[in-house]
């Protein structure tokens, strides 16, 4: 029996003597770290997540590339005219007095702003669809 343990020993000696002290300390530290994502069952979530990421990779080609990259485009360029707008009407709504009823009725003589209605509305008009036929799906399954 104790000569399955000597090799055992000198093995572990072997194994020692194959990473500096500063590695052998990091990777105990490293372990310490990790013990509570293993038991917590936390890691495999992680290693899940990184095989996700993978496949992701191996499925995006340059075709695909260039697509998301020009839906990011079209999405920061929306978020940017969205944003400038409304940090200019709150600009000039700083700047002026509260507008009166008159003032309202007047700003839809304004072709710009009849412009920006028409699209408020029309997406308005789009997410109620979306909802109605999300309800119609709800009730009847």
């Amino acid at each position: 029996m104790d000569s399955h343990q000597q090799p055992c020993a000198s093995q572990a000696q072997a194994d020692t003597s194959l990473f500096p002290e500063q590695t052998r300390e990091s990777l105990q530290a490293l372990a310490v770290k990790l013990q509570p994502l293993i038991e917590g069952h936390r890691l495999d979530n992680l290693v899940d997540l990184l095989s996700l990421l993978s496949d992701i990779v191996d499925l995006l080609d340059p075709a695909m590339v260039d697509k998301l990259a020009l839906l990011f485009e079209q999405v920061t360029s929306v978020g940017w005219s969205v944003g400038n707008a409304v940090r200019v009407a709150r600009a000039e709504l700083l700047l002026e007095q509260s507008p009166s009823l008159k003032d309202l009725l007047r700003l839809l003589r304004d072709a710009d702003t009849r412009r920006g209605l028409v699209l408020v509305l029309g997406s308005l008009r789009s997410l109620g669809r979306q909802l109605a036929a999300e309800q119609e799906v709800a009730h009847g399954a």
